[in-house]
C-alpha cells in the first residue's frame, strides 16, 4: 500500500479526499499546516506528498522547499484550485513532480497520482504547453550587449517581482500574489538593486525598462 501525505487547510476538502484516496487503496495522512506536514514526515515514511499551494504560514512553495532539503528524492504534486499559469515555472524549478487541480475528476485524480509514483510529470495541458526550451529560460540578454550595456541575467522569480515593483505593489502584496514570505521578497529585491546597480525602487524599474526586461506598459 502507497502512504500519501496529502496537506489542506480546507477540512472538508481534505476529509474528502482522503475518503477517496482510502477508496482506491492508499495509505493516507493528513495534515492542514506545513508545520504539522513537517512534523508527521518525521514520524511516517510516505511514497507520495500532496500539498495544496494556499496554506497558512507556510505556503505550498516553502513546505515544497522544506520538504526537499529533507528528502531529496521526495515525489511532490501540487494541488490547486486557482490559475497557478504565472507561478508554473517556479514550481517546476525548485522540485515540484507536477500540479493537480483540483477540479479534476476522480479518476483523472487517482490516474495523476498512480503517474507521479512511476516518476512520471504531471501537468495540466496548458501548463505543459508553456513548457521553455532552454534557449528561451536563458533569453535575457549577457554582459556586452547592444549599446555596449551590460546585462545581467535575471531569474524568473525576480522578473515577476520587478514587474509587480513597477505596477506600485509593496512588499507584502508582493509577497501573497508570488505565493512568497515576505523576507523571501525583501532578499529577492536587495538582489534586484544589487544586479541593476539600482539604489530605490524606481531606479531599478527604470533600468528594468531600459535593458528591456520590463515593457513600459507594466
Amino acid at each position: 500500500m502507497e502512504n500519501i501525505l496529502l496537506v489542506d487547510d480546507h477540512r472538508t476538502f481534505l476529509a474528502g479526499t482522503a475518503l477517496i484516496l482510502e477508496k482506491h487503496g492508499f495509505g493516507v495522512t493528513t495534515a492542514s499546516s506545513g508545520a504539522d506536514a513537517l512534523a508527521l514526515m518525521e514520524q511516517v515514511d510516505f511514497d507520495l506528498f500532496v500539498f495544496d499551494l494556499k496554506l497558512p504560514e507556510m505556503n505550498g512553495f516553502e513546505l515544497t522547499e522544506a520538504t526537499l532539503r529533507r528528502y531529496p528524492e521526495a515525489t511532490i504534486l501540487i494541488l490547486t484550485g486557482e490559475d497557478i499559469s504565472e507561478h508554473y515555472d517556479r514550481l517546476i524549478e525548485i522540485g515540484a513532480a507536477g500540479i493537480l487541480e483540483k477540479s479534476l475528476g476522480e479518476q483523472e485524480f487517482i490516474g495523476c497520482l498512480h503517474m507521479a509514483m512511476q516518476q512520471l510529470t504531471v501537468l495540466p495541458l496548458h501548463l505543459a504547453r508553456r513548457l521553455r526550451t532552454k534557449d528561451h529560460l536563458n533569453r535575457f540578454a549577457t554582459p556586452g550587449g547592444e549599446n555596449g550595456s551590460s546585462k545581467r541575467t535575471l531569474s524568473d522569480k525576480e522578473v515577476a517581482v520587478l514587474k509587480l515593483i513597477a505596477q506600485g505593489h509593496k512588499n507584502k502584496d508582493i509577497a501573497d500574489r508570488l505565493f512568497m514570505s515576505q523576507r523571501n521578497v525583501e532578499y529577492v529585491i536587495s538582489h534586484l538593486f544589487e544586479k541593476l546597480d539600482a539604489t530605490s525602487r524606481q531606479e531599478a524599474v527604470m533600468k528594468g525598462i531600459e535593458l528591456k526586461w520590463l515593457n513600459l506598459d507594466v
